[in-house]
Formats: structure tokens, sequence, C-alpha cells
């Protein structure tokens, strides 16, 4: 069995309904050539390097999974067909690439722009020892109420 991923960058606007249609996809054709799925996993929104098809922000979804070498051809060449003419109103771009065999199974996935914002901002404020900086914003309001 040889190990293959598809990343895809899909508008940031994709619904459920999209995504449960690309996993059944996956599931199926793979599936379909004695293969398995071993991962589909959302990134989640991401800030793009530069603008795709006028979008600044994109999200990833990542499947990774195993092909016997006999139907690797034509298993690889419906995901791109599919990807490329079936899903044009949500996808902007896929690759799929195969996985050398000592790559990890494990990936280190990034932070997503909607998970990190505030964390980030609750860690800003505790490094910059300004964390009771709202509370006090807040006393002043009353203070001022008064």
């Amino acid at each position: 069995m040889l190990r293959y991923e598809t990343l895809v960058l899909a508008r940031t606007e994709i619904t459920n309904d999209e995504l449960s249609a690309l996993e059944k996809f996956f599931d199926k054709h793979v599936s379909g050539a004695q293969g398995s799925v071993d991962a589909f996993d959302k990134w989640g929104k991401l800030r793009l390097a530069y603008p795709v098809n006028k979008s600044e922000y994109g999200m990833y979804i990542l499947a990774r999974f195993k092909l016997p070498q006999d139907h690797v051809g034509a298993v690889i060449k419906e995901i791109d067909n599919f990807l490329k003419f079936k899903c044009t109103e949500f996808v902007l771009r896929h690759v799929s690439t195969k996985l050398a065999k000592d790559a990890p199974a494990v990936y280190q996935r990034p932070d997503s722009v909607d998970t990190s914002r505030s964390a980030n901002l609750d860690a800003f404020l505790k490094e910059n020892k300004m964390d009771n900086l709202l509370k006090t914003v807040d006393g002043d309001l009353d203070e001022d109420l008064e």
C-alpha cells in the first residue's frame, strides 16, 4: 500500500454539506480501490500568502489515504477530475502527493485564524502585564456614571 495525501484549498464559505460530500467522495473512491482513508481533516480558515481568485483567506482540508499500487493512477485521476470539474464553486486549488515511506503519520497542523485570535490576545495581554487592562476600563466607566 502506498500512502498519499490531497490538500484542498477551498473558499471560506464552504458549507458542511459540501464538506461531507468531499469526505464521502474520498471514502467511496479510495475504499472502492481496496484502499483506506486514514484522515480527513478540516484545518480551518487561514490567511493566504497571496490572493487566490480574489480571496485573501481560504479553508484548508487535508485527506490522507492508502492505495494499492495498481489502483493509484485511476484513483488520483478521479480525485483530480472531481475537484477540478465538479467542485469548481468552492475549491480554489488542490494538490495530491505521494508520501515517503518514512513520513510521520502525525502532521503539524497550522493555527487557524478563527481559533487563535482570542487566545493570542489573552497571551499578549498577559505577556505585556496588561491582564487587568479591561477591568480598569470598566471600573473607570462605573465611576464616571456615578
